[in-house]
């Protein structure tokens, strides 16, 4: 007999170590057995059993360790258990039948589990409340609340449910199957039988995830031949050589891999794209495999690859649209289908030719280095034609056009308007930042939701740090998070302005009328503002960067007594200026984040403003996460570098020296570099990492005899890894010596 009410005493134990320690001893081995033997009944092969035994021991050992008792202390995990059925096709593992007993929802759960977007895709097409129709009226489903927690939704509206949550960026599991309470006694038998019947019941979504599974499993071995190219290669464009050099296949990140690439001529970085391998795409909810290619930012490729997959040959059309509202959009495709021609590649009407797919081989009938590379440069002479980014491979008169590549599913190539819709959810933001390759706990981002979000009226913080944390970085990325765009792409809605020293009154940010100019002289900060006027339904970000550079209360002041006292602020009084107000009201939805540092280069924060804003400190610097966050084949090749320089941070933090992101990644990416060059131009790795140490950490030294005891740590860390031949020891001593001679000292002589 199976107690379950004797499964929820167990959930309920409150110390970790016991209660982990106690499910995985009365479950796992038990049902792991249990649902193989039901699993070799219902599938014969081409599966395994998955449980949640690996975890609870993981955490069991981790609660009996100091380092990670603490943490581990008031955890939830060992209030449920699960054992799943699972089949891997392509890389990928899918749960094909789940059992799970949940301590914190106090139930059994039987179930088949599918992503959003996968159920999302038969809202699209139509086919969700049909198959809802067919199942047993016990079946019940479930979105996911949380990692412990399960939310009812009832199936008649199932399907409008999952409408309503694409556009607040919501994307739970979604859970088919039965549900009894966890308490009273059961044969096993029972339990089986409860497993076996749904497994029966939900044949038809079993049926639709593994075809579903199957087909993404294909798309995905298309991108990747694609992503696999890292090769240069060489390209004549209007009669010029030039080289197309790729970076690295960038981790997975929501559902996307980026994959950078650059154009040049005789090593020169002329510009810059991206290939962007997407399983699927958050913002729209779309589950179809796309391939899109930037160039500085913007698409000029979107495509579903499963228009390749089939039987025997398929030939690789794409279609290109252009919607603009100030050009001839026939002209535009004119243009770039006649340029494509002249540049070798097959066109008819608005369609070119990239290669042909063989379904039998899963390969293209041509060389992948020549299908990536015709891509590329595709993309580079839509980009010309497009002049967007004010890129062009030659000088014309053309104006710049306005082009928004469509992720439609009518028209996958066309282009249109994007609708920004923000959000204010903190744990859609949150996922959205935390997917970016610099690191900010999550305390900090909370910090800053919660700062930049609590009053009504007033929205006001500054960022304080150690240059290279990432403050410029993090508020960008909270204001492309709040609209679903990732950090690199182009939000209209935020505005960074670099503060210069020579701001000394309210005119460097709310303009003037000139009478030499005979006009009024804009700024960008009241471009901004008169944005925000006209949107009010909108967010607007003004980053202020290096904000004290100049005497914040000077140029400031007009601002906050605005925000303060809800009253209009000068600008003109005159009566021939039609385009800009006499005055101008701050209106709520305009958000305010300055960033300063604090050296001698700069002024202090007067009361005034300190008073109107909250103040945040991004001192700390988690290297380890940073360096998680690296791509695996540079973490192989800097492993040992990365060490020293996060030992060589520890000493220098106590001393409020340390060096941020910025100065990790640029030393990261100039190795890397270095170890990329051929043989015989290398020299020794110690050099390689001596010199990066002497360029970019050691020029921040400086002070007086309390970093005594800092430079002898250092002389004896870089005489023992370095030798004392090195450049950086040498700047070492001669440091140590001026120390003794004038009491203070700095790297710069």
């Amino acid at each position: 007999m199976i107690n379950l009410s004797h499964y929820q005493q167990i959930f309920d134990i409150e110390n970790t170590t016991e209660r982990c320690k106690k499910v995985n001893d009365t479950m796992d081995q038990f049902w792991k057995s249990e649902l193989d033997q039901l699993a070799g009944e219902l599938i014969g092969q081409e599966y395994r059993i998955a449980t949640y035994g690996q975890t609870l021991v993981t955490t069991y050992h981790d609660s009996l360790n100091p380092k990670y008792a603490e943490q581990k202390k008031d955890t939830s995990i060992g209030k449920k258990y699960f054992a799943q059925i699972v089949r891997k096709i392509g890389d990928k593992e899918f749960n094909l039948l789940t059992l799970e007993f949940n301590g914190v929802d106090q139930r059994l759960y039987v179930y088949i589990e599918l992503s959003f977007y996968q159920v999302n895709e038969l809202v699209k097409n139509g086919s969700l409340n049909a198959m809802l129709s067919e199942l047993n009226s016990e079946i019940r489903t479930f979105s996911r609340t949380g990692s412990f927690t399960r939310n009812e939704i009832e199936r008649t509206v199932l399907n409008q449910t999952i409408v309503e949550m694409i556009k607040p960026r919501i994307r739970p599991w979604v859970y088919i199957g039965r549900e009894l309470p966890l308490k009273g006694e059961y044969e096993t038998k029972v339990i089986i039988d409860l497993l076996r019947q749904t497994w029966d019941q939900t044949s038809t979504f079993r049926k639709y995830l593994l075809e579903y599974s199957e087909q993404r499993a294909r798309a995905a071995n298309i991108m990747s031949l694609i992503g696999s190219v890292e090769s240069t290669y060489s390209a004549t464009l209007f009669g010029r050589p030039y080289q197309i050099q790729y970076g690295v296949m960038g981790n997975e990140k929501s559902g996307q891999r980026e994959q950078e690439f650059s154009l040049k001529r005789d090593g020169q970085t002329i510009v810059q794209g991206s290939f962007l391998y997407r399983e699927y795409e958050v913002r729209t909810a779309s589950s179809r495999p796309m391939l899109a290619i930037d160039v500085e930012g913007h698409n000029h490729i979107y495509t579903n690859v499963e228009v390749l997959l089939g039987s025997g040959l398929k030939e690789w059309w794409l279609v290109k649209a252009f919607r603009t509202t100030n050009q001839n959009n026939e002209e535009l495709k004119q243009e770039a289908m006649e340029l494509l021609g002249q540049h070798g590649i097959e066109v008819r009407h608005n369609e070119y030719r990239i290669g042909t797919y063989n379904n039998a081989v899963q390969r293209f009938d041509e060389e992948i280095g020549e299908i990536k590379g015709r891509l590329a440069c595709t993309a580079l002479l839509f980009a010309h034609v497009a002049g967007r980014g004010k890129f062009k491979f030659l000088e014309t008169d053309a104006p710049s056009v306005e082009l928004v590549d469509d992720i439609s599913a009518n028209d996958d190539q066309s282009t249109e308007v994007i609708e920004y819709t923000s959000n204010f959810n903190f744990s859609v933001i949150y996922e959205t930042i935390q997917n970016c390759s610099l690191t900010f706990d999550k305390d900090l981002i909370r910090d800053l939701h919660l700062n930049l979000t609590a009053l009504d009226d007033k929205h006001f913080i500054i960022l304080s740090g150690i240059s290279g944390t990432g403050k410029t970085q993090l508020a960008k990325l909270y204001a492309n998070a709040v609209y679903g765009l990732s950090y690199e792409a182009d939000n209209p809605y935020l505005s960074i302005i670099p503060v210069r020293p020579d701001w000394t009154d309210a005119t460097a940010l709310f303009g003037y009328y000139s009478s030499f100019e005979n006009g009024y002289m804009m700024t960008e900060f009241l471009k901004a503002i008169l944005h925000a006027q006209e949107e009010r339904e909108k967010p607007h970000f003004i980053v202020l960067d290096e904000m004290n550079l100049a005497r914040v209360e000077y140029y400031l002041s007009d601002y906050l007594s605005g925000v303060e006292s809800h009253h209009e602020i000068p600008l003109h009084n005159r009566d021939d200026l039609e385009l800009i107000p006499s005055k101008i009201k701050i209106p709520p939805n305009v958000y305010l984040i300055g960033t300063i540092n604090v050296d001698e280069t700069t002024h202090s924060i007067s009361d005034k403003v300190l008073d109107r804003a909250f103040v945040m400190t991004l001192s700390e610097v988690d290297l380890q996460t940073f360096w998680s966050r690296v791509d695996d084949g540079v973490r192989a090749e800097l492993q040992n570098e990365f060490l020293f320089l996060k030992l060589l941070q520890g000493l220098l933090a106590p001393y409020h020296l340390h060096f941020g992101y910025r100065t990790m990644n640029e030393m990261i990416r100039k190795m890397s570099s270095y170890l990329a060059l051929d043989v015989e131009h290398q020299g020794s790795r110690k050099a390689m990492l001596d010199r990066v140490i002497a360029e970019k950490v050691l020029p921040k030294l400086r002070g007086d005899d309390r970093i005594a005891d800092l430079l002898k740590e250092l002389k004896e860390t870089f005489s023992e890894h370095l030798n004392e031949e090195s450049v950086s020891y040498g700047h070492i001593i001669r440091m140590e010596k001026e120390l003794v001679r004038y009491g203070a000292t700095q790297f710069w002589r």
